[in-house]
């Protein structure tokens, strides 16, 4: 899955050039496209246990360390652009100082139990849900609907999303989703 990351990040770039050519600088189009994204990437990390409102700012903070992540603030859009995004267009390599990979559920400081090790302080979670959830915020984003998909998608061997609907439908998503948490929308 991190290696998805590297694949995803461009086309991430690509499509918040679109949603967003009002802003000039690439990270403030990234960011906001993030921020769009992030109800579905913090759903689908916490299986479907958290739903956030519209514009509600997800923070990632450490009470063991007191402050926001890293220096640059401490909201998710943030903490992806700069440790995931820049890390590896200007390092080639993701800072695993500050990332803890490979839980299959979870996002900043929230895990799940039986789901990895305890995390040290200032460290959070990218878990593969939540990559999950960066593709498949590109996949289901307006701006994508010219593309195709050559087969459909199974989420978690449970629900199938096909791949003539999800392309562009990001209500479509939603719905399988609650489907595969099994939650009432």
């Amino acid at each position: 899955m991190e290696d998805a990351l590297f694949n995803i990040a461009p086309v991430i770039d690509v499509v918040a050039k679109e949603r967003h050519n009002d802003k000039k600088r690439v990270g403030d189009r990234i960011k906001a496209f993030i921020f769009d994204e992030q109800h579905l990437i913090y759903y689908l990390s916490t299986q479907g246990k958290t739903s956030l409102k519209d514009e509600v700012h997800i923070i990632l903070a450490d009470k063991d360390v007191g402050k926001p992540v890293g220096e640059h603030g401490g909201e998710l859009a943030d903490f992806i652009y700069y440790n995931i995004r820049c890390a590896q267009a200007h390092d080639a390599e993701i800072d695993y100082d500050l990332i803890d990979f490979g839980r299959n559920f979870g996002i900043g400081r929230q895990k799940f139990e039986g789901d990895g090790g305890e995390l040290a302080p200032g460290v959070f979670i990218i878990s593969n849900a939540t990559i999950l959830a960066l593709i498949l915020s590109v996949i289901c984003a307006p701006e994508n609907r010219r593309i195709k998909l050559h087969d459909d998608i199974t989420l978690y061997d449970k629900v199938q999303l096909d791949k003539n609907e999800i392309v562009g439908n990001k209500k479509y998503l939603m719905t399988k989703l609650h489907q595969l948490f099994k939650v009432d929308s």
